[in-house]
């Protein structure tokens, strides 16, 4: 999942004419951070993807893939929280 993710980032950042650290910056986390979120080495918190939407001006569908199918958006970050808290603990 994180390497679709990453690369639909690259993908919709460029589409944007975004910079990695224009992007960066206006989801408020380091260009060292994203550069590892787009290259799949780590996964984006819940919080982190809805910015990354809203920045992007995508939706969840997107970024997770055009082939996933998601009829609620709100179901997949409860999913995602969940599934960090769940490797927090």
């Amino acid at each position: 999942m994180c390497k679709n993710i990453g690369k639909n980032i690259i993908k919709y950042r460029k589409l944007n004419g975004m910079s990695q650290g224009h992007l960066a910056n206006r989801i408020g986390i380091s260009q060292q951070g994203l550069f590892k979120i787009e290259k799949g080495t780590v996964s984006p918190r819940a919080d982190t993807i809805e910015k990354i939407t809203v920045a992007l001006c995508i939706t969840p569908n997107q970024l997770f893939g055009e082939d996933q199918i998601v009829e609620d958006n709100s179901s997949i970050i409860e999913k995602l929280r969940k599934e960090r808290a769940a490797t927090n603990d």
